[in-house]
């Protein structure tokens, strides 16, 4: 059974943003979240959309949101350059909007769902990365069989957070240790116990 895997940053204080954006530069770790999910599916909330301000580029964008047709409204400049494919019909997932750059390239969809259940990991051939918000991690978390976790060596002010995971997951690998960041990769116990 394939699952989703779960990738984010946070401080000593479990900060993950702050004012919609990420409170530290850190070009390392930017390096590290874009070779694990080249190429693949990247879910994240209307809000880390729109911090991002475009598509991330070489990855299918999934925007989870209860209000789709404003989201699309709301940004012609990104929405502009794709074109729709109503209710995805010609696909086995039952997600609200599929878009397709103008260019043909399918690469970089984006695909709108209004809830996380709609989505079903085992209907796509690539991985499934849970991206963020606070709320996206928290809905998903227990629905992944791996987190890759940036911790970032300093205490921040913010207002969004990332939730509690430590009783759902054991860690099984550090990734990499640096002066201002380390990276470590958890696996879901319930999974690592069943040997998957």
């Amino acid at each position: 059974m394939k699952h989703f895997k779960a990738i984010a940053a946070m401080s000593e204080n479990r900060v993950i943003g702050h004012g919609n954006k990420i409170p530290w530069h850190l070009p390392e770790d930017f390096q590290w979240f874009k070779k694990m999910t080249l190429g693949n599916i990247t879910v994240m909330g209307r809000k880390t959309f729109e911090s991002l301000g475009q598509p991330l580029a070489n990855r299918k964008n999934l925007i989870l949101t209860r209000h789709p047709r404003r989201l699309i409204k709301s940004h012609p400049e990104v929405f502009g350059a794709y074109k729709e494919w109503r209710g995805g019909s010609h696909l086995k997932s039952p997600y609200q909007f599929h878009f397709t750059k103008i260019d043909g390239n399918h690469e970089e969809d984006i695909l709108i769902f209004n809830s996380l259940e709609m989505l079903n990991p085992a209907e796509f051939p690539i991985e499934i990365f849970i991206c963020g918000g606070a709320q996206i991690y928290a809905q998903a978390l227990p629905f992944c069989s791996d987190l890759f976790l940036t911790r970032v060596k300093r205490h921040v002010e913010g207002d969004a957070f990332f939730p509690a995971f430590e009783d759902r997951f054991e860690l099984v690998e550090d990734v990499l240790d640096r002066e201002e960041f380390s990276i470590r990769h958890y696996r879901n116990s319930a999974l690592l116990r069943l040997g998957v």
